[in-house]
């Protein structure tokens, strides 16, 4: 008696590389979907990357920080909504610095019809981009920037005096290597503990603020690194915003890849911020290192 088997027959290859994405339009479709999110987020990602790269190379390239101590009035923060002119915010941007012919490094500023375009100079006080403020019946009614629109804008702030005597001086720059550790220490303990371990952005204490933040409803926590609130003293306004955010978060990565940690708490400890500008206070650093060496 004969057995027969049959085995199974194999399945032909699909012709022109057809397979399941193309037999499948759900599947096809979402695959779109995808590779085009993918290329969009990808060219958004890159267009910041480059262009953040760049203003961080301008404003690292000659000196970050001068010797004298620079003491300056409370700026003049411009808010949508609020009544003001726009000769007001031109005299405010007058007194700083700013010259309405673009020949001051500190900014310049130019009257348009119904509002005013101001541009910080590289010596500006906090760096922040670029704005045009809009106004009618001396109401502003719309502020814009490189980074979309604005609540309110900080305009740069009137100097009051600078110290450049040795012997007046209130502050002294300094090198990572003359901060004793217990400086270090006490600063990372308050300010950013995962300092040394993070790359710029701890994911795992800005979810611990949010979560804190959930429980009150209201903001309670900072989940910002050193080198997150470097990046926005130095490159943002004080804006609040969930793109400012993750622009901030963006530079961070990149300051991390361009500088070493050293020299990022250097940055840190020289600009001044809450704790570390109790480094740079001349009267507190010497008793510091009195104590310490």
């Amino acid at each position: 008696m004969a057995i027969k088997i049959k085995f199974p027959k194999k399945r032909k290859p699909a012709k022109n590389g057809k397979h399941l994405f193309s037999s499948d339009p759900i599947i096809r479709s979402a695959f779109a979907v995808f590779v085009v999110l993918a290329v969009f987020i990808t060219g958004v990602f890159s267009y910041y990357y480059i262009k953040y790269d760049r203003i961080i190379e301008q404003r690292f390239r000659g000196p970050v920080f001068s010797n004298a101590a620079k003491i300056y009035a409370i700026p003049t923060t411009v808010k949508a909504g609020e009544k003001i002119g726009v000769h007001d915010i031109a005299a405010v941007l007058r007194r700083a610095g700013y010259a309405e012919d673009g020949s001051s490094p500190l900014g310049s500023y130019r009257v348009l019809p119904g509002g005013i375009e101001i541009k910080p100079g590289p010596q500006s006080y906090h760096s922040a981009e670029a704005a045009v403020i809009r106004l009618q019946d001396g109401r502003v009614t719309r502020i814009t920037a490189g980074s979309g629109d604005l609540a309110a804008y900080e305009l740069e702030p009137v100097m009051i005096t600078a110290l450049f005597d040795e012997q007046r001086s209130k502050r002294q720059l300094i090198h990572y290597d003359d901060i004793p550790k217990v400086m270090v220490d006490a600063v990372l303990a308050i300010e950013d503990r995962r300092f040394f371990q993070h790359g710029g952005v701890n994911f795992v204490r800005m979810f611990e603020a949010a979560w804190v933040d959930f429980m009150h409803i209201r903001q309670q926590q900072g989940g910002s690194t050193i080198t997150m609130q470097l990046s926005r003293g130095f490159f943002l306004t004080p804006e609040k915003t969930i793109k400012r955010k993750l622009i901030e978060m963006l530079i961070a990565v990149e300051l991390e890849q361009k500088f070493t940690k050293q020299q990022i708490f250097e940055f840190y400890a020289n600009w001044g911020p809450g704790t570390a500008g109790v480094i740079c206070h001349q009267r507190v650093w010497r008793s510091f290192t009195g104590i310490f060496q």
